[in-house]
């Protein structure tokens, strides 16, 4: 048990492992100290909601792609795939570490 307790029920914290969590909320809760987690914090979660978007397409281009005959469809499709798997890798790079 920590010291901290939950912002949202006041309930003392717990940490299993490197995760801090509200044992009656049931769900992980981050503790900021400082500007600079503020600003990880905020920078991985708009880089986490950047790839699901990302991820979304992807799955969207693959159902097209099963059905898609016509050859330059094809290659527009493959194209933005490339382009899309490259920006996933670059945000998994961007991603600030603890």
């Amino acid at each position: 048990m920590l010291q901290e307790t939950c912002p949202q029920c006041g309930t003392p914290l717990f940490r299993r492992g490197t995760e801090t969590f509200c044992a009656k909320c049931n769900r992980p809760v981050v503790i900021i100290r400082n500007a600079e987690d503020e600003t990880r914090l905020m920078t991985n979660q708009i880089l986490d909601g950047t790839e699901q978007t990302l991820l979304t397409k992807i799955q969207q281009v693959n159902v097209a792609l099963k059905t898609e005959t016509d050859p330059s469809r094809l290659l527009t499709y493959g194209s933005a795939l490339k382009t899309w798997l490259e920006a996933i890798d670059n945000l998994r790079r961007l991603k600030v570490r603890d």
